[in-house]
């Protein structure tokens, strides 16, 4: 199976920061930051967690959108992210990207208690499902630096496989995020999405977290 040998996040974020140990100890070029990570959690004063970022936004009659925004606060079920930026004190190895969609029944809601509910009851499934979404681009960035280039969503359409989540994309090039770093997934759409469309990323991967 494709997914037999795929390394877990927690594997990746240990080989990436003992690597910068080893350069440090060989006194080549590398990242001191990585290094103190490295001694904190050899010291147990940080430990690894398996963590998702989320956000939940509506899509409809839009061609581009924005998945985190620094305008969003963190609202349970809707978002676990404020400002578009990690918690403070985090490192975050992001190794795969989860995205689902749906388009809702009913009117559109007219109040923000309305849409509220509507997002927390939503049922996400592939984003086949919503005509048209699985043929744009994604593009994901932290630091304004580029981490996945308008790559097809068609990636996030995983329906028949069965090494994979539903809607699970992993990274050729895991990335770490830093708490000071601002982070952006934006959909580009050759038409706007269907009126009564909601679209849900989870960023998933390992977190530093106090011990």
């Amino acid at each position: 199976m494709r997914g037999a040998m795929r390394k877990s996040s927690r594997e990746q974020f240990l080989e990436i920061v003992n690597a910068h140990v080893q350069l440090a100890k060989e006194g080549k070029k590398h990242d001191p930051e990585m290094v103190r990570v490295a001694e904190k959690i050899k010291d147990g004063r940080l430990q690894l967690a398996d963590t998702a970022y989320y956000s939940i936004k509506y899509g409809g009659d839009k061609a581009t959108i924005h998945m985190f925004e620094t305008q969003d606060a963190k609202e349970r079920g809707i978002t676990n992210v404020t400002q578009a930026k990690l918690p403070k004190d985090r490192l975050f190895l992001c190794n795969r990207i989860i995205l689902l969609a749906t388009e809702f029944a009913g009117d559109l809601p007219q109040s923000d208690f309305a849409w509220k509910k509507l997002k927390l009851t939503a049922d996400f499934d592939s984003i086949k499902k919503v005509a048209g979404l699985q043929n744009g681009d994604f593009t994901f960035m932290a630091n304004k630096k580029i981490i996945v280039d308008e790559r097809s969503l068609t990636d996030f359409v995983t329906d028949n496989d069965l090494t994979v989540n539903l809607g699970t994309y992993y990274l050729e090039n895991p990335r770490f995020i830093r708490d000071d770093e601002e982070f952006e997934f934006m959909i580009e759409l050759g038409d706007d999405a269907p009126e009564k469309t909601l679209i849900k990323v989870m960023l998933a991967g390992t977190s530093t977290v106090p011990a």
